[in-house]
């Protein structure tokens, strides 16, 4: 009797300890899912705070723009520079009463090689040494990208010709061919655009152009803005020397027609050094104290394309933060019209 007495006793035991512990692994599962469930749900909660926060950003960069513009209409004379207030705001970390951090960084086109530049509405090159240009840029993005020699055989010449082959409005290649019969041929065929490029990625559609070489080309260039040049204004679509980086005035191509140059490193020294002082660069027949002009720079000839002095179109880049969690939104604001700006692009990330 005593015997089955502990048998049971032991069998109850053992019953208890199993619910006991499959009770304990329940709470713990609970426990592990509300945890998840709340970091799941402050996590979505610090992304919509950011993302808002960061609309706000793109939302001031315009506020700073459209009284950039203001301000240039007020004194009758517009240009671009690095000391303009909307250039120095990317130094700033914006304060937020809750904790937020935001800091917005804003970049007028002007500062990059607009691409689109090299032909005009109807198509045609805006001057015959246009793909001579492409090519000799070309060349650079290419000596200067960071991989192996092999990865580097590009022919820059052949580049060229499908990238204008690729914008410009007809349907023949230059050498004579179809445009289109390499991309119907693709896995997924298209055409040639015929038109503008719309975004850099765009590139890569492009006979030849990869993603490394499209790459190594985004420092370098845009696709802003998209209008053609008014022969009477001597603002071109070019570079701005005041506000691009040292790499890209390195792509100013100056010289007679016929033996145009990439500028070299002594010029850009000297762009740099005397835009660093209190003076500016303006077109030759600006009459206004702090001018001068590229000559002075000893950039001489007819540049290609013809530099820009003050810009439209801006890239602005918002970044918010709450604890770990960060949103950034790009987008592309056009002001050429105040009483009506205007997004051109918009992504977040």
């Amino acid at each position: 009797m005593r015997g089955r007495e502990g048998a049971r006793r032991g069998i109850i035991l053992i019953t208890v300890l199993f619910f006991i512990a499959l009770l304990v692994s329940g709470i713990a599962t609970f426990l592990r899912r509300a945890t998840l469930d709340g970091m799941i749900a402050r996590n979505r909660d610090l992304a919509a705070r950011s993302e808002a926060l960061a609309r706000g950003g793109v939302q001031l960069a315009t506020a700073l723009l459209l009284q950039d513009r203001l301000d240039e209409e007020a004194i009758a004379f517009r240009s671009d520079t690095r000391s303009d207030l909307w250039a120095r705001v990317g130094e700033l970390k914006i304060p937020v009463d809750d904790g937020g951090r935001l800091r917005v960084r804003i970049e007028d086109t002007g500062s990059r090689l607009n691409l689109n530049a090299l032909l005009d509405a109807d198509g045609a090159a805006l001057d015959e040494d246009a793909e001579i240009f492409l090519i000799s840029f070309l060349e650079k993005v290419i000596g200067e990208m960071q991989v192996s020699d092999e990865e580097k055989s590009y022919d820059p010449a052949e580049l060229a010709r499908n990238l204008i082959d690729y914008i410009d409005t007809d349907d023949v290649e230059q050498r004579g061919d179809a445009e289109d019969d390499y991309y119907q041929l693709q896995s997924q065929p298209y055409r040639a655009a015929n038109r503008p490029l719309l975004s850099l990625e765009e590139l890569g559609l492009v006979k030849g152009f990869d993603r490394a070489l499209v790459d190594a080309i985004g420092p370098y260039a845009t696709v802003y803005p998209y209008f053609d040049p008014d022969p009477q204004d001597k603002n071109g679509i070019g570079i701005n020397p005041n506000t691009a980086a040292s790499h890209v005035l390195a792509a100013l191509y100056h010289g007679p027609p016929g033996d145009r140059q990439l500028a070299d490193q002594e010029t850009v020294r000297r762009i740099l050094g005397m835009r660093d002082g209190v003076a500016m660069f303006c077109d030759e027949t600006a009459d206004r104290p702090g001018c001068m002009t590229l000559e002075e720079a000893e950039v001489e000839g007819i540049i290609f394309p013809l530099p820009t002095w003050y810009s439209d179109v801006f890239q602005v880049s918002a970044e918010a933060r709450y604890g770990d969690v960060r949103r950034s939104i790009e987008a592309v604001i056009d002001r050429s019209d105040p009483t009506d700006p205007r997004v051109l692009s918009w992504r977040v990330r």
